[in-house]
């Protein structure tokens, strides 16, 4: 990311953390991201919930999502690379 994207990102993330509820946390995502962005937030949710649930091949998470092997292959792809913590945060969720 160039210096200025990133420090847009963080900036974002800051106000995120300022949210002092879910309804206004959501009245800044529907501000920031189209319907179609949100959607595929929530997708990629579910791929990651799913995934770490172990109990579905990547297929059939794809399948059950409506999605691509190709997504459900990239969320795989982060766990791997995911700290233990996050993945525990992320269950505990």
């Amino acid at each position: 990311m160039k210096k200025t994207e990133e420090d847009g990102w963080w900036r974002f993330l800051a106000m995120c953390l300022k949210a002092k509820s879910l309804n206004e946390l959501d009245a800044l995502f529907q501000l920031m991201f189209t319907l179609s962005e949100r959607a595929e937030i929530g997708v990629r949710e579910e791929i990651f919930r799913t995934l770490i649930e172990g109990k579905k091949t990547q297929r059939e998470i794809a399948k059950d999502l409506k999605t691509s092997i190709a997504n459900v292959s990239r969320g795989s792809n982060c766990l791997k690379v995911a700290k233990p913590d996050l993945r525990r945060f992320f269950q505990d969720s």
